[in-house]
């Protein structure tokens, strides 16, 4: 009986291997070392904190630059970090005001041109789905230093880079969901001293960007706000940078 018992706990505990073994093969992924996960804490402290981070909830920002079909000078958006609302206000290259009211985790909302709400289903499907494309651009450099946040992340160090006379350390990471809505992959060139990210080199595009212009922007967090490309042309930067305490619910929902 007791042979029988023993060999049942076995057997189980070799199951248990066995899956934990095809998921980490499956996630094709190893756990992160110690050097990488002080790393980690590095870029969060640089931030402001991984703990800031996630108590902010209410975000205004500004940012001029970029290729951006559908809007044209500086793009402005308040954001909901928690439900995912999200206000845009903008010019758009026909030189008419329009405000965009959505949801970037429903992809649902209402346009309004010139103060006027657009009736028509199919055009405001298509603004409110091109908005969502130039908000998720927009973000994805002004949060970079975010983008360890969530359950989908996978980073590793994959050795470092002199640049002039300062030597970065480089760091492959891929975030599947982050807070968002944006999947990231790619190349962080980081001090590892300060945690403060110098260099961003996407998977997707031919475009790698320089960083600087860090500020603090309220709730003990400290962003990003210039980028300059590696083309020479591109030059991305957010005049307004603002994490708020408060949002009246009316500015997501009326123009």
């Amino acid at each position: 009986m007791i042979k029988i018992m023993l060999y049942s706990v076995k057997l189980k505990l070799s199951l248990l291997i066995a899956v934990c073994c095809c998921t980490t093969a499956v996630n094709g992924q190893d756990a992160p070392s110690g050097t990488e996960i002080k790393l980690a804490d590095k870029l969060w402290e640089a931030v402001g904190g991984r703990e800031n981070w996630h108590n902010a909830r209410y975000f205004m920002f500004s940012c001029k630059g970029g290729n951006h079909s559908f809007a044209q000078g500086e793009r402005k958006y308040l954001w909901d970090k928690q439900t995912g609302n999200c206000r845009f206000d903008g010019i758009t290259t026909d030189d008419e005001a329009v405000i965009v009211l959505f949801n970037i985790e429903t992809g649902e909302g209402t346009v309004y041109i010139n103060d006027t709400k657009l009736e028509n289903p199919r055009t405001t499907h298509d603004i409110v789905s091109e908005i969502i494309e130039e908000f998720n651009r927009d973000a994805q450099l002004l949060f970079l230093p975010t983008v360890l946040e969530g359950d989908q992340v996978s980073y590793k160090i994959t050795g470092d880079k002199l640049i002039g006379s300062q030597r970065f350390t480089v760091v492959a990471i891929e975030n599947r969901h982050t807070s968002f809505e944006s999947s990231v992959a790619g190349q962080l060139y980081v001090d590892s001293q300060t945690g403060r990210i110098h260099q961003w080199r996407p998977n997707r595009g031919t475009v790698a960007f320089s960083i600087g212009g860090y500020k603090a922007i309220g709730s003990g967090l400290a962003l990003p706000t210039r980028f300059t490309g590696s083309d020479a042309t591109t030059s991305i930067t957010y005049p307004i940078a603002a994490a708020l305490v408060h949002i009246e619910g009316q500015k997501f929902s009326t123009p």
